[in-house]
């Protein structure tokens, strides 16, 4: 009988039942390893599986098992034990019958009820046991992207997928911020670099800067709970948008001086990702706090607002402004998107170039700018118009552009895709615009937000011209075009005026 049971092939290798419980809430790389190392003590008979054995076998002598668990030792005991001498009790026919067939009844449902919840514990186990691969964020953002899209409609969030921006939806909120893992080029710093224990020693200004910012991010994250709704917190607001805005225009930073402030820490109760993540702050806040987090998440330190433009002398000694091939290589965008994407309503720029470098618009002179398939992705309002446009802030009545032989011009068509797709259109006005238009920055472009074409009728019929009517999306904050929310900020507006007396543009 023995000789069958030896002949006999060798089971699987049997996870142990706690190992099996505790692997539901265990890391993966965690579990993986524990069950490399019981195999290797269950198939080389360790001392430390020996142990494990000795001390389950005292455990089921107390219990009146009398047998050796160690399967190599198994053998030998059935040679040893000494053969048990029992003294049968006399018992009806009937009721052996019965109380030899209780058992086998008994253990054979107590068998199909543990079989069941070990072969789903089996198969966590080996979910778990699966190579788990790192997501990079930018894969990571866009599969949380289209998890919202599938549960909420999203055409106000950040288009990270905006190869096909048709597949996002609408919603009707302004608060698309999201909150990024800490970025790779803070991840690879170790500390030990020189740069960064000069910082620790010599402790810079942009330093200093930047804990007062923090500072005055708790003291607001106290005064919201303590004073809301006082003067006391408005006034902290106030400083803090200072704070924001001056690092924006006039910090000069480095990664090492961003680590050390731990800014762009998701848990920190006092970096950036705290402003545009809590409700209480107000939108415009939040808005430019997420704009300074974006750029310096890119590791984009330069405060310029010129960055990646480059002037050349043309004929004339007339100066020509065009985009920095190694600036857009370094940091790649696109302006062939439907949405917002990466800006943010209030988002400023000096000239409409710096606004293509940001993937907001698509040429540097033209007021239209779209696909002949996906329509137009965004316009810019401005003055020098041959046609009397309307400007009512939430309702825009737009012309497109001068079409030949009443066939209309290609831009034109893009808005009429638009207004048959419904898909947003970002608008950015101009200074240009007419001195009269409460909505006009006072200098540069200012991203305004999402408009739809809801209809458009020919007023040129020789010349092909139409004009559009384009209603603001629902849900988004009011435009930044006055009070302390207004755009540009008084350090934009100051840099600018210095920019042009250099001579950077006429």
């Amino acid at each position: 009988m023995e000789n069958s049971e030896s002949s006999k092939e060798p089971k699987p290798f049997q996870y142990p039942a706690w190992m099996l419980e505790w692997a539901q809430g265990a890391k993966p790389e965690t579990m993986s390893r524990l069950m490399e190392k019981e195999k290797y003590n269950v198939k080389n008979n360790t001392p430390e599986n020996q142990e494990n054995r000795r001390v389950g076998a005292v455990a089921m002598d107390k219990a009146g098992g009398g047998r050796d668990i160690n399967p190599i030792k198994s053998a030998e005991q059935a040679e040893q034990a000494p053969t048990p001498v029992i003294t049968p009790k006399p018992i009806s026919r009937s009721k052996a019958k019965a109380e030899v067939g209780k058992p086998e009844e008994t253990g054979s449902k107590k068998e199909k009820v543990r079989s069941q919840p070990m072969n789903r514990r089996q198969e966590k186990l080996n979910d778990v046991t699966r190579p788990v691969l790192a997501e990079s964020s930018t894969a990571g953002a866009s599969r949380e992207a289209a998890a919202a899209a599938a549960s909420k409609p999203d055409l106000m969030a950040n288009d990270t997928a905006r190869s096909q921006p048709e597949e996002k939806k609408e919603q009707d909120s302004d608060d698309h911020y999201s909150v990024l893992p800490l970025p790779k080029w803070q991840l690879s710093m170790t500390g030990n670099e020189f740069q960064y224990r000069a910082i620790l020693k010599n402790r810079p200004q942009a330093l200093g800067a930047l804990e007062a910012l923090k500072d005055c991010i708790a003291r607001c994250e106290g005064a919201a709970t303590k004073f809301p709704g006082t003067a006391v917190l408005e006034a902290l607001y106030d400083n803090l948008r200072d704070h924001i805005h001056k690092a924006e225009i006039r910090l000069t930073v480095t990664k090492y001086i961003i680590r050390k402030a731990n800014m762009l820490s998701p848990t920190s109760p006092t970096g950036l990702p705290k402003i545009f993540t809590s409700p209480s702050y107000p939108s415009d806040i939040k808005a430019d706090a997420y704009q300074l987090y974006l750029r310096w998440y890119k590791e984009d330190f330069n405060q310029d607002l010129l960055r990646g433009i480059k002037s050349e002398k043309g004929n004339k000694d007339r100066t020509t402004d065009r985009l920095d091939e190694a600036y857009r290589h370094k940091y790649p965008n696109t302006s062939k998107y439907h949405g917002n994407g990466d800006l943010v309503l209030g988002q400023w720029w000096p000239t409409q170039l710096c606004a293509v470098r940001d993937g907001a618009h698509g040429t540097p002179q033209g007021g239209i700018w779209g696909e002949k398939e996906r329509g137009a992705f965004s316009i810019v309002l401005s003055g020098g118009h041959p046609y009397r446009d309307a400007d009512y802030g939430d309702v825009i009545e737009y012309s497109g552009t001068e079409g030949k032989n009443s066939t209309p011009t290609e831009n034109t068509r893009h808005l009429m895709t638009s207004a048959r797709t419904g898909l947003p259109v970002r608008v950015i006005r101009s200074a240009q615009l007419a001195k009269g238009n409460k909505y006009r920055p006072e200098m540069g472009l200012r991203y305004d937000g999402l408009y739809r074409v809801v209809s458009y009728q020919e007023t040129d019929k020789e010349k092909a011209v139409y004009r559009f009517r384009l209603e603001r999306c629902a849900g988004q904050a009011a435009i930044r075009c006055q009070g302390k929310a207004s755009r540009p900020t008084s350090f934009e507006c100051e840099e600018f005026i210095r920019l042009k007396a250099d001579g950077k543009w006429e």
